[in-house]
């Protein structure tokens, strides 16, 4: 059986953490940390998991944390200065803020600042299992994608091995829910600033855009993003809709999604046009791609849950993969419908 515990957990990831947690077969200790509810039985904070889950919240620093695996969904701090001990003292540690993401030095300090320590960047993997698997398997430091940047290198990455992209010009917009925001109130995030608007924002950059392009430059060469994130008047799921100019049409491009993703438990090429409420309140994204003959572009969707598979959902199935469980152990989980 595992131990972990979960560092923030009042936040919407601790949060999810928390409810695919207990019901996790192979976990039978959680830790949930909180400074300023210390003390406070969970379920008064999240109410949802009333008599599922009541253990309190403890305050907790992460020298004395002794659990199999620790999930990091708190803020960047100085915390970041206890990982090295935590990972010696052989806690198997998942980080799921933007903070090592970015392998290049420079642009980690750049767009995440503070705490810096190159070991740890040189160390880390990135929590994608769909590209990262086997490195994932024998690491002991993941750092967890952000959620657009799930969608889209998800969305794109099955056509690294593809001739006649223009990869200078990849367009993406992405429509998240406001829950992408987190659970700290803002005054852009207020219910009436939000409720019947559809609000861009960070047009020119975001944090995303070079994690997405450092990661699909592996694959893609010398690859430019135009990212346009944009926030929606719903709670939940991500929609990202990417163009890529192609002058000639792949042949099969539907059926080089579907050999590209064909063992991957989560990734579902659909021949309907991706929605988030095939998605939302699970670990799946759902992807579909087509050319257009006559403006010659590859014009690809997917669709994910940005708690989930964008978040807390993908940080279980990293853990399942480094403890050698089977890999959609407890996350077993499927959108409504209606």
């Amino acid at each position: 059986m595992v131990s972990v515990t979960v560092v923030g957990a009042t936040g919407y990831m601790g949060s999810e953490l928390l409810r695919i947690l207990v019901k996790h077969p192979k976990v039978d200790k959680i830790v949930p940390t909180s400074r300023t509810h210390a003390g406070k039985p969970v379920s008064t904070f999240h109410r949802n998991l009333l008599n599922v889950f009541d253990d309190v919240f403890v305050d907790i620093d992460l020298a004395k944390i002794d659990t199999d695996v620790a999930f990091i969904t708190a803020p960047p701090g100085e915390w970041f200065a206890e990982l090295p001990q935590l990972l010696d003292r052989g806690v198997k540690t998942i980080t799921m803020g933007g903070k090592f993401r970015i392998k290049d030095a420079q642009i980690d300090k750049e767009v995440y600042g503070g705490y810096e320590n190159n070991d740890l960047l040189d160390e880390r993997v990135y929590g994608l299992p769909e590209l990262y698997r086997k490195e994932i398997k024998k690491a002991r430091f993941i750092t967890n994608p952000g959620c657009y940047a799930t969608s889209v290198i998800l969305g794109m990455s099955a056509l690294k091995n593809l001739k006649g992209l223009d990869t200078q010009k990849v367009v993406v917009s992405s429509i998240s829910g406001t829950s992408g925001a987190g659970s700290t109130l803002t005054e852009k995030m207020h219910h009436p600033e939000v409720s019947g608007n559809i609000r861009p924002y960070n047009t020119l950059f975001h944090r995303h855009t070079p994690e997405i392009e450092s990661i699909l430059n592996e694959s893609f060469q010398d690859l430019k993003l135009s990212f346009i994130p944009i926030v929606g008047d719903y709670r939940r799921g991500i929609v990202s809709n990417i163009t890529i100019f192609a002058d000639n049409e792949p042949k099969d491009l539907m059926g080089t999604y579907k050999k590209f993703y064909q063992n991957e438990p989560f990734v579902r090429i659909t021949s309907e046009i991706p929605e988030i409420t095939n998605v939302v309140n699970s670990n799946y994204c759902d992807i579909n791609s087509a050319y257009d003959p006559k403006k010659k572009r590859i014009i690809t969707i997917s669709a994910l849950d940005n708690l989930l598979k964008g978040g807390s959902g993908q940080a279980v199935q990293n853990m399942n993969i480094m403890l050698g469980l089977a890999e959609k152990t407890g996350l077993d989980l499927v959108a409504g419908h209606p």
